[in-house]
């Protein structure tokens, strides 16, 4: 894990190494295509690609995925500004940065440097996080949600899945789990 933390801190600083992939989302009832989730990925100039299940725990743990998830959002939000169609894009929001006081002013931030309306910006936490988050987490994300930001719990069905717990949380989206299905 030191290793890897190392050369994430590494890869931080040589453009390149860390990229983001963008997978589309199609909805449901006639597949259109809706939007893309923005995902991180890392080719590593001597391991090549190293997976998010090795790297992401790391940068979460050592706080490095503050300015991780702070460059996707921006990356993310910057491209999808240049989209011809108003597609809109989903972010992954890990805890650590769910806890940060900053949060909603750093996104809107972000949002106002790459011209992205609010509307076309989904955040994805997972079921977990929303079920561990404090007042001012679960604040944060209202905050975000009124000013238009549209916000997805990820991975239900993998914890505490109670269906009634899903109307106290500010949510737009459910992504539900493989394993729920």
């Amino acid at each position: 894990a030191e290793d890897i933390e190392d050369d994430l801190r590494a890869a931080m600083q040589d453009p390149g190494q860390l990229y983001v992939l963008y997978q589309p989302i199609h909805r449901a009832s006639d597949r259109s295509l809706v939007g893309f989730e923005a995902l991180v990925r890392w080719n590593h100039p001597q391991k090549g690609l190293i997976g998010p299940m090795q790297f992401i725990p790391v940068a979460e743990q050592t706080q490095l995925i503050v300015p991780l998830g702070a460059w996707v959002l921006e990356t993310a939000c910057v491209e999808a500004a240049r989209w011809p169609e108003p597609l809109y894009i989903s972010v992954n929001l890990s805890p650590v940065q769910l806890e940060r006081v900053g949060l909603v002013s750093d996104i809107q931030a972000t949002l106002t440097r790459s011209g992205l309306p609010a509307e076309r910006l989904e955040l994805e936490v997972t079921e977990g996080v929303m079920v561990a988050a404090e007042g001012g987490e679960i604040s944060r994300l209202a905050e975000l949600r009124r000013s238009g930001v549209k916000v997805a719990i990820d991975d239900f069905g993998t914890g505490y899945s109670s269906l009634g717990y899903l109307r106290q949380m500010p949510f737009d989206t459910i992504k539900i789990d493989r394993s729920f299905v």
